[in-house]
């Protein structure tokens, strides 16, 4: 964990060699990395069915992926998820089957702190890009299928009962537009964890259009007197004063 408390990423350690699971387990968390490890393929796949991680750094020769199986059925696993191979025993054969896999560093033991440490940065903050970005998509259409139903209904209902469709209406679009900004939220954090960029994003768009919607909804709740964009201006503006990063 970091000074603030905020962990730098979610690693996975597969290696049946315990002392060095131990030592780069040790290593990653004095780095400010949350780490967890597993003995063989087989352990992996089930902390990686059971819980999220942002990469992984396995070995090649262990129980379950002495031919890069455990490589292959990731995305079955975990999609997208970026992996680091270590080996004591390097082969033209493995480094090339690994060139086909989504692999993203293939590094021959004892590695170097700084390298295993620069390409896991940047893996990391690519998979949170990603996962950003898909949680967006998924939140986009999600709304997409909830407005799509109160279309429907608008479209078959009288004059009198008109406005009281209105009410699920603002509640599905706040609902969601408080989560499209909690996950552009996400994706700020994850670009400015990339080397280089941690400090290029304090006056972003993102955080100008938050100070504008609080300020917009203040100047109109007197107009809505809505409960819920009331409850919206208090968590946009804890969301605000949140640091990022």
């Amino acid at each position: 964990m970091t000074e603030a408390g905020t962990s730098r990423g979610r690693i996975l350690i597969a290696d049946d060699d315990g002392a060095f699971r131990l030592a780069t387990q040790t290593l990653l968390r004095r780095q400010g990395f949350d780490c967890e490890s597993a003995p063989d393929a087989a352990a992996a796949v089930d902390l990686l069915g059971r819980s999220e991680f942002d990469l992984l750094i396995s070995d090649i020769h262990m129980p379950g992926n002495a031919a890069l199986e455990l490589v292959e059925k990731l995305p079955q696993v975990a999609a997208a998820l970026p992996v680091i191979l270590l080996t004591g025993h390097p082969s033209v054969q493995s480094a090339a089957r690994s060139v086909r896999l989504r692999v993203v560093a293939y590094l021959v033991k004892p590695c170097e702190v700084e390298e295993l440490l620069t390409i896991s940065e940047q893996a990391i903050a690519n998979h949170r890009t990603f996962r950003a970005v898909r949680a967006n998509r998924h939140r986009l259409e999600s709304w997409a299928k909830d407005l799509a139903q109160i279309e429907e209904v608008l479209s078959n209902a009288k004059g009198e009962e008109i406005a009281g469709t209105l009410q699920p209406f603002f509640q599905v679009t706040l609902r969601n537009l408080l989560a499209v900004l909690l996950d552009l939220k996400q994706f700020t954090e994850a670009l400015a964890q990339q080397p280089g960029k941690e400090n290029a994003l304090k006056e972003m768009t993102l955080h100008r259009a938050l100070r504008d919607a609080i300020e917009v909804l203040e100047r109109t709740k007197q107009s809505f007197k809505s409960k819920e964009l009331g409850e919206l201006r208090h968590r946009l503006q804890n969301l605000l004063q949140t640091p990022a990063g």
